[in-house]
């Protein structure tokens, strides 16, 4: 019988070594999903706070954004000056940026809606230009136009 018992001590005493090192792994397992919870948690406040304080530095901007038109077409900056005919009278003004599909002119003021119809006379060489044109929207210092076909 002796021998029996030493059997069951050798096969109880690492059953119960097994049980409580499972024990003690649970244990330090929960022990790090804590402190990670914790981590995340901390880390959640932090880019919460560090989010409201960057929104707070933004300030918007004072001039809106403009955006480009990238199928527009170039733009060539010049001085030309010109003779517009709107609404049976004449005025004088230069156009200060020009490209295939419009222009901006400066140097006359209209009160006219968008939409208007316009003739552009400038000098080009030997010969005068006539365009035909719409009043496309007014500027501080002019108005722009679009240059409609012939």
């Amino acid at each position: 019988m002796a021998t029996k018992r030493s059997s069951k001590r050798s096969v109880r005493k690492p059953a119960k070594r097994a049980a409580r090192k499972a024990t003690k792994r649970r244990k330090v397992v929960r022990r790090a999903a804590k402190k990670a919870t914790t981590r995340r948690k901390a880390a959640r406040k932090v880019s919460r706070k560090t989010s409201r304080k960057v929104a707070a530095r933004m300030a918007p901007p004072a001039v809106p954004f403009k955006f480009l038109d990238l199928d527009a077409a170039p733009r060539c900056r010049s001085r030309i000056p010109v003779e517009i005919e709107i609404a049976g009278r004449r005025e004088s003004g230069a156009i200060a940026d020009m490209s295939a599909s419009g222009a901006r002119i400066v140097g006359v003021k209209l009160d006219m809606p968008a939409g208007t119809p316009l003739q552009i006379r400038y000098a080009s060489g030997t010969s005068p230009v006539l365009l035909s044109a719409e009043l496309v929207r007014l500027t501080d210092d002019g108005f722009a136009v679009k240059i409609l076909p012939r």
